[in-house]
C-alpha cells in the first residue's frame, strides 16, 4: 500500500495551486479535503454542500458510506476556512450552493463523478513528476486511495493510537485498520537510529 510522504504531499497540492482555473481550484479543494480527512474517493465525491458548510465536522452520510453508516470527521481550522473560500468560488461560479448541491461539480455540471476524479489525480500526479514506469509507459506513482492511506499513516506517525484511526476511517474491525500499520524501510532505519 502506497502513501504520499509529507513533502511529496506538500508538493502534489503546490503543483495543483499553481495552476489557475475552476478545475485546479475544485482539485486542490478535494485533494486538501482527502489528505486532511482520509474520506474514501465514492465518499469525497458524494459530498453535497450541506455535509461541510458552517461546521468544524464533516458528516459521512449513510448513502456515501461503505457500510451505509453515518459517522462524523473532526475539521482543522485550516480546513474550515478552506471549505468556507471554496464554497464562496462556488458562488463566483454560479454553481449551486443549496444543502443538497453537490459539493464538487464536473465540468459539465454534474455531480464529479469517482472516475473522473481518479482521472484528475493521476493528471495532477504526473504533472508533479510523482510517477513510475510500467512496461516503458509513464504512469502515476500513487492512486486516489493513497490520500486515505497517507492520512491514516500521518496519525500513526504522530502518535495516535490506532482506534483513533479505525474510528476516523470508519472500520467495524482493527484488523482492516492494521493494513496502514505496515512499517517501512525509512522508518526502520529511523528506528534504529534512534537507539
Amino acid at each position: 500500500m502506497k502513501y504520499l510522504t509529507e513533502k511529496e504531499e506538500k508538493h502534489l497540492l503546490k503543483t495543483v495551486s499553481e495552476v489557475k482555473g475552476k478545475k485546479a481550484e475544485r482539485d486542490w479543494m478535494i485533494l486538501f479535503l482527502g489528505f486532511n480527512t482520509g474520506l474514501r474517493c465514492s465518499e469525497l465525491v458524494g459530498l453535497n454542500v450541506a455535509d461541510v458548510r458552517g461546521r468544524d465536522k464533516l458528516y459521512v452520510r449513510p448513502e456515501t458510506a461503505k457500510r451505509s453508516k453515518t459517522r462524523m470527521i473532526p475539521l482543522s481550522k485550516k480546513l474550515v476556512s478552506a471549505i468556507r473560500n471554496f464554497i464562496k468560488l462556488k458562488l463566483t461560479w454560479r454553481e449551486g450552493i443549496q444543502d443538497d448541491a453537490p459539493l464538487f461539480i464536473s465540468k459539465r455540471g454534474n455531480r464529479l463523478s469517482k472516475r473522473q476524479f481518479e482521472e484528475a489525480f493521476e493528471c495532477w500526479c504526473l504533472r508533479a513528476g510523482l510517477t513510475r514506469y510500467n512496461a516503458g509507459e509513464k504512469k502515476a506513482l500513487y492512486t486516489v486511495h493513497s490520500m486515505r492511506h497517507s492520512f491514516a499513516k500521518r496519525l500513526l506517525q504522530r502518535g495516535y493510537s490506532i482506534q483513533h484511526v479505525q474510528k476516523l476511517l470508519g472500520h467495524s474491525s482493527l484488523a482492516s485498520t492494521g493494513i496502514y500499520t505496515e512499517v517501512d524501510d525509512e522508518e526502520l532505519q529511523e528506528a534504529v537510529n534512534a537507539l
